[in-house]
């Protein structure tokens, strides 16, 4: 997955000027922790997939929303994110 069209969907949704780059180092190590968090369940980002990059992304901006916090997923992003995973699994599962 390209990072820097990640990490600007991610300053878009964060409102942040893309010209602003103070808060780019920790955007990125953000949108690479979401991205392993998507693997350890299974999930896999593939490149050039736009529905990859609309999932890291909204994972990426929920969680430093949410960095003080402990609250449950939105609703829509856990299914979102359970949509994908059993996608994945019904691709590895019709695998030879």
């Amino acid at each position: 997955m390209d990072k820097t069209t990640v990490l600007s969907l991610v300053k878009s949704r964060l409102n942040r000027l893309q010209s602003d780059t103070s808060m780019d180092d920790y955007l990125l190590v953000l949108i690479d922790a979401a991205e392993e968090e998507l693997k350890r369940t299974g999930i896999i980002i593939r490149e050039g997939s736009a529905d990859d990059a609309f999932l890291l992304t909204n994972l990426a901006v929920w969680r430093y929303q949410n960095r003080d916090s402990a609250g449950a997923m939105p609703p829509w992003l856990a299914q979102y994110r359970r949509e994908r995973w059993l996608a994945e699994r019904a691709v590895h599962e019709d695998a030879p």
